[in-house]
């Protein structure tokens, strides 16, 4: 593919509740009548990835996302370290990165503002790779084994609940559709035991449902997990929900208040800030980057510092 344009446009037509469709027709319609600007619409899943690269490659100024957190990060691993601006359009089921830049979603023409008045920020990366994947010491070779996200990583009960939402139901019943999972793997999911190296320190063993390496303050919709965090600071913050009384509950509590208003959770995770990470666990859990499974524990995070240059408010 081609992108001989200035700016373009990674439409995802599966982002979304249905109430979206016309909100996109709009965008699109905005596009056709924007000089030197195009607009490309995924058909198939995975393939923003490879669009991304190949517009970063043919030398597009800015490549604008109109989908959701998980589309975004697909184009992040596909523009990978070029220095093209990224722009979002937030018209996706979850938003997060459009709550943290504070974007209201599905306003095409606030969204279309903010990338026409360019501003760009800095932001940080964060970069997790399986730890069969670590045969080189090379930096460059280094990040072409691992997958980049810009929100968070999560290990234990989280990802369990992102994996168990049928993709059908988010498109249907949008946030609503993480509740159910949300209350039945609160009821059965067990803790693991981790074991997390933090930068050059010893390492160290936890039992925990849930280990959160965040980039970002915010965590879901409407709630802020590490309000501490920012994303250009060169440091990323774990947070590990530890086996304790009525963790999950409190956890349970937290993500349910968020569907309904906006929420603070109280400050009962242990929090450590790091450069680099090791994560194993026993049993192995799953593993969300940016709220899409992407394989277990048994990873190095390490930040990549100043890494995407994001378009904002």
């Amino acid at each position: 593919m081609c992108f001989d344009v200035r700016t373009l446009f990674i439409v995802n037509p599966a982002s979304g509740r249905a109430r979206s469709a016309h909100f996109k027709r709009k965008l699109l319609d905005r596009v056709a009548n924007m000089p030197d600007a195009k607009a490309f619409v995924l058909t198939a899943a995975g393939q923003a990835q490879q669009v991304a690269s190949d517009a970063a490659c043919d030398g597009c100024d800015r490549i604008v996302v109109a989908g959701g957190d998980g589309t975004v990060n697909e184009v992040i691993n596909g523009i990978s370290d070029s220095r093209v601006a990224l722009g979002i359009v937030p018209l996706g089921t979850g938003n997060v990165l459009a709550c943290e830049l504070g974007l209201r979603t599905d306003d095409i023409d606030g969204a279309l503002d903010v990338i026409n008045q360019g501003k760009v920020r800095e932001f940080d990366l964060g970069l997790a790779v399986h730890r069969q994947d670590q045969d080189t010491q090379d930096d460059h070779a280094y990040k072409a084994y691992g997958r980049r996200f810009l929100l968070m990583a999560g290990f234990g009960f989280d990802a369990e609940v992102v994996r168990s939402v049928p993709p059908r139901a988010k498109g249907l019943f949008g946030r609503m559709a993480y509740a159910p999972t949300l209350i039945r793997e609160s009821v059965r999911y067990k803790p693991s035991t981790f074991r997390i190296m933090l930068d050059s320190q010893p390492a160290f063993s936890t039992t925990a449902y849930n280990v959160v390496v965040c980039n970002c303050a915010t965590y879901a919709p409407n709630l802020q997990i590490a309000p501490d965090a920012r994303p250009d600071d060169g440091m990323l913050d774990v947070l590990i929900f530890e086996s304790r009384p009525a963790m999950k509950l409190r956890f349970l509590g937290w993500l349910s208040a968020s569907l309904i208003t906006k929420w603070a959770a109280d400050p009962c995770a242990v929090h450590h800030p790091a450069k680099h990470v090791r994560i194993d666990s026993d049993p192995p859990v799953k593993m969300q980057l940016d709220g899409d499974v992407h394989g277990e524990s048994g990873v190095e995070i390490r930040v990549l510092p100043k890494a995407l240059r994001l378009i904002v408010p």
